[in-house]
């Protein structure tokens, strides 16, 4: 793992009251390497302490506990196997000897996210821990085409930009021309499988307007589509945007996953190092522990971002999406991909023209 500055400096840096620790498999990345230091292993868990086990957004029924040690975490095998997408466990050891507790088998956290590529993540001084296997170690088959369409608020509210809300009518349309067409609207986590879906397609929506819970949430249940939501994190609970209820009712369906639009919003090019490490990492930890999903996807505000942007978000997260540009061919920098822009001004004609 990489070293960076000690703790003290983060916490003078973005005045927090607590310091967080990124556990996850491979080289960490700045918010991982940053807060990873001697005096957080120091600081862990003492024995037997019970803590809440979090699995792909699911708290396990049974708490989880600190060994020893203080370095390892253990939760019940059963439990935590059951939490999980079948693909990283289906035939497979546990890689790590199981510990009898209580009349169950409890295996290693750490050891079991280690080994099958899943991301851990720590918060130190509270009993919390959260295993993501999206934004985990997996592969994307290279070569395949991925339209990634880009909105942004829905329906005849123009306050955020006259171009930037399209018609709810329109997306009506839209959406049944996909569907009549045979295109199949994933998320990012969904690439895995890519060579396996017929046309794919990823519908992205920016900012985390309200008008994304009244008008698009009705139409992805109508027509059972899947979307991703970037979510400006300071921006929650204003007027004109989604609440955190509407988010995690958005995400409990099952049709939308809640990704990072920054904290807020600003031309990430123009800010020195430390203010976007903090606007990159400060949107990832308050989305997690909102969501109990870890984000992974990162839309840069207006699409900028320069070589310091994308340093640091090498280090946490998996994908980065622009603005403008061609279709997204998986085996392209998966930090700088372009998306399809979907305005008012689109026509029917337009749309169907771009995806026959």
């Amino acid at each position: 793992m990489e070293t960076g500055p000690n703790w003290r400096s983060l916490l003078l840096l973005l005045s927090l009251s607590a310091f967080f620790a990124f556990l996850s498999p491979g080289d960490g990345g700045m918010l991982r390497a940053i807060l990873s230091t001697a005096e957080d292993a120091e600081a862990s868990l003492p024995a037997g302490q019970e803590l809440d086990v979090y699995v792909d957004g699911k708290l396990l029924a049974s708490p989880g506990f600190g060994a020893a040690d203080g370095t390892r975490h253990y939760a019940v095998a059963a439990e935590f196997l059951d939490a999980l997408d079948k693909d990283f466990w289906a035939g497979e050891s546990l890689s790590c000897d199981p510990i009898p507790r209580a009349g169950r088998d409890y295996l290693c956290i750490e050891d079991f996210c280690a080994a099958h590529g899943i991301s851990l993540y720590r918060e130190d001084g509270e009993a919390r821990l959260w295993c993501s296997s999206a934004a985990g170690e997996w592969q994307v088959p290279a070569g395949y085409s991925v339209p990634v369409l880009m909105y942004h608020g829905v329906g005849d509210d123009l306050r955020h930009g006259a171009e930037l809300a399209v018609g709810t009518e329109a997306l009506d349309g839209q959406l049944a021309l996909l569907r009549e067409r045979g295109y199949t609207p994933i998320w990012f986590e969904d690439l895995k499988h890519v060579d396996r879906i017929e046309k794919p397609i990823l519908l992205t929506f920016d900012d985390g307007y309200l008008d994304n819970y009244t008008e698009l949430f009705p139409l992805l249940q109508k027509y059972r589509m899947k979307a991703t939501l970037f979510i400006v994190s300071g921006y929650l609970d204003n007027p004109h945007n989604l609440n955190r209820e509407q988010l995690l009712e958005m995400q409990a369906s099952g049709l939308v996953s809640i990704q990072c639009h920054s904290r807020y919003h600003p031309d990430l090019d123009t800010l020195d190092r430390e203010r976007q490490v903090e606007e990159l990492c400060w949107s990832k930890v308050e989305l997690l522990k909102l969501t109990n999903r870890e984000p992974y996807v990162i839309a840069y505000p207006r699409g900028r971002q320069n070589e310091e942007t994308l340093e640091i978000c090498r280090g946490d997260y998996r994908f980065g999406v622009k603005m403008g540009g061609p279709v997204y061919v998986t085996g392209d920098d998966p930090l700088l991909i372009h998306r399809i822009g979907i305005y008012r001004s689109t026509t029917p004609e337009e749309f169907a023209a771009r995806f026959p």
